[in-house]
């Protein structure tokens, strides 16, 4: 039960709360390289304002690997959405992801599907939005699968957004768009709200889990909140996934520490 892991940094000026490093990526990659973490998960909020090749030099210098690429700053900065009522707004959500695609086949990587669907909304009926939702990712997945790049859907809380909140949502969405380049990205922060039992959850997405965020029921480092981490890792064995974990906690009580607690207290699962 031997998983790599990895962390999730933004740049400074990135607003959402829920990220240990939020500084220049020079900064970020060096100290997580430094901590001992294989990997380094990227939030971009642009991705046609990205600095690939110059990060991909840092990666190779510093011996990271990138599990995935964060869009969902792009929805919580400029309102980026893949569920639109407007068409436009849908229109650019979808150039985006694209250039997230592109930035992860120069750094062999995976596109994560998050916050950019959209948040809670109520002046548009759910069953309308959803439609919206799955044509947009649609028209993303024929992109991705033209440059062999993998989309990670990661079902989200009820208080985040109202479409796709559990694994099983997330599953028929995945049957309904029957794509080798669509997988599911499971987050235990996000689970302890909505599943009745994480380890059944695991099992029923077997063969379909493509990365994996980690971050105790408060959203701290693992070990801080009431997770059963040790079952979790097991079923995740369990079910064959052998890919990273990546920490997408918030920096309490300082970024260091909580990398540092992330690290010594999943190595002491495996």
């Amino acid at each position: 039960m031997v998983f790599k892991l990895s962390i999730v940094v933004a740049g400074p000026e990135a607003v959402f709360e829920a990220l240990a490093f939020r500084a220049n990526f020079e900064y970020s990659i060096r100290k997580v390289s430094e901590l001992g973490f294989e990997g380094v998960e990227l939030s971009v909020i642009n991705p046609f304002k990205f600095e690939v090749k110059k990060v991909k030099k840092l990666l190779e210098d510093y011996g990271l690997k990138v599990p995935a690429l964060s869009t969902g700053l792009g929805y919580l900065h400029y309102g980026w959405d893949l569920s639109s009522p407007d068409r436009s707004v849908r229109d650019k959500a979808i150039t985006i992801v694209k250039g997230h695609v592109e930035v992860a086949k120069e750094l062999g990587s995976k596109v994560i599907i998050g916050l950019l669907r959209g948040g809670v909304r109520k002046d548009v009926r759910k069953p309308y939005r959803l439609k919206l939702f799955t044509d947009s990712l649609s028209k993303c997945l024929d992109y991705a699968e033209g440059e062999g790049v993998e989309l990670l859907l990661e079902p989200l809380n009820r208080y985040e957004t109202n479409l796709v909140n559990k694994v099983s949502e997330a599953l028929i969405l995945l049957k309904e768009l029957s794509s080798p380049n669509l997988k599911l990205l499971l987050d235990t922060f996000h689970m302890n709200i909505e599943e009745a039992d994480l380890i059944a959850s695991i099992k029923d997405a077997s063969g379909k889990v493509g990365h994996v965020h980690v971050a105790d029921s408060n959203r701290l480092a693992p070990g801080l909140g009431h997770i059963d981490f040790r079952a979790f890792l097991k079923a995740l064995s369990e079910i064959g996934y052998n890919g990273f974990l990546s920490a997408e906690i918030m920096p309490l009580p300082d970024p260091l520490t909580a990398a540092k607690q992330t690290l010594s207290y999943l190595r002491s699962l495996s």
